[in-house]
């Protein structure tokens, strides 16, 4: 699989022969190799890919990217690199310009005077757009955490305990199921606080009458999910059913609407509009959604200035939502894969307004 990765770069942006691609962050490394080390650089050629990194992780590179030459840099990872520039003959190279530090970009330039440096990060962002078999599997394994780990908070919640407390049980039930980590922006937000987009857990008490709103993704073999319910502990009031059915409705008819052929734009402007037409349009601040893998936020984005068209294999979070400063805010987030003739929903918890019981 990292071989037929490779070889679409290569297919990509370096068929003259005399071009390259460094890979450095993280994401991109373990996309085209399947090293899971936290140091390292690929160099990727029309005929060669190597794989530079230190003393500490030559055996598991070795194991892990078998279709790579491992090179131990000594600590120099940038003069090694110049060595393969040098031996290739290469003339151009491609850098994630937003991943590589100023710094390192810098003295790659001055070992390097004679190479063209050219910005290869959309192109590859571009390939990562599309998911194959394995990255669909690693994320249905994921999401299916969240499911479980959304059913088992239905039981666990209850007033008096605290955000961070109900955080820490979710994250601990899905690293029991197998999640290898959970995504680093966990929302935790109740009550007023759900009105936080991003809120993250804080030592404020559940109490009855809160909303509590629970955004949260397990990581499996480097791949992110996504998933977001909000629920009410005790009888809702009226405004909160209101507030919750809007967001629902939304996000039902975005669903109705998304397949491929579509534009990332044009359906976030479906959602927004419902959102408007209802009296909340300044309460929706975000897209409707993003892709996700490697990382929590990929290409292509659900918003307005996104012009991407939908293609089968694209995967894509739908999550309108509903924030209102002092009161609190709800939001519904869905796991999408788009297919040949529409999607397959990957997130199969109940949308339906959950309430939670008090005695």
């Amino acid at each position: 699989m990292n071989k037929q990765r490779i070889d679409r770069l290569r297919n990509k942006m370096l068929g003259d022969g005399r071009k390259a691609a460094l890979v450095t962050s993280p994401e991109n490394r373990l996309y085209f190799s399947g090293f899971k080390g936290s140091s390292g650089i690929l160099f990727i050629t029309a005929e060669e890919a190597y794989l530079l990194t230190d003393f500490r992780y030559m055996d598991q590179a070795e194991l892990e990217a078998p279709d790579l030459t491992v090179l131990n840099h000594d600590r120099k990872p940038y003069e090694a690199v110049a060595e393969l520039v040098k031996k290739h003959g290469i003339r151009e190279v491609g850098i994630e310009e937003g991943k590589l530090p100023l710094q390192e970009f810098r003295e790659l330039e001055s070992l390097n005077p004679d190479v063209n440096f050219f910005n290869s990060e959309p192109g590859v962002f571009e390939l990562r757009m599309i998911k194959d078999d394995t990255e669909i599997a690693n994320l249905k394994k994921g999401i299916a955490m969240c499911d479980a780990a959304f059913e088992h908070s239905l039981s666990f919640i209850r007033p008096g305990m605290s955000e961070k407390e109900l955080g820490l049980e979710l994250e601990f039930f899905m690293r029991k199921a197998g999640a290898g980590g959970i995504k680093e922006n966990h929302v935790i937000a109740t009550g007023p606080r759900a009105s936080l987009p991003h809120g993250q857990a804080t030592d404020r008490i559940i109490e009855v009458g809160d909303w509590v709103k629970m955004d949260i993704g397990a990581k499996v073999e480097g791949y992110y999910t996504d998933f977001t319910r909000t629920v009410v502990l005790g009888e809702p009031t009226d405004k909160q059913v209101e507030i919750y059915n809007i967001v629902k409705r939304t996000q039902e008819a975005a669903l109705a609407a998304i397949g491929p052929g579509k534009t990332c734009s044009e359906l976030d402007a479906l959602a927004r509009g419902i959102i408007a037409d209802a009296g909340y349009g300044e309460n929706f601040g975000h897209s409707l959604g993003h892709s996700i893998g490697l990382a929590v936020h990929e290409s292509p984005a659900m918003r307005a200035t996104d012009h991407t068209v939908l293609e089968p294999g694209m995967v894509i979070t739908v999550e309108p939502g509903i924030y209102i400063p002092g009161w609190g805010g709800v939001r519904i987030e869905d796991f999408l894969v788009i297919t040949e003739d529409g999607y397959d929903n990957l997130t199969k918890a109940t949308k339906e307004l959950q309430v939670i019981p008090v005695s």
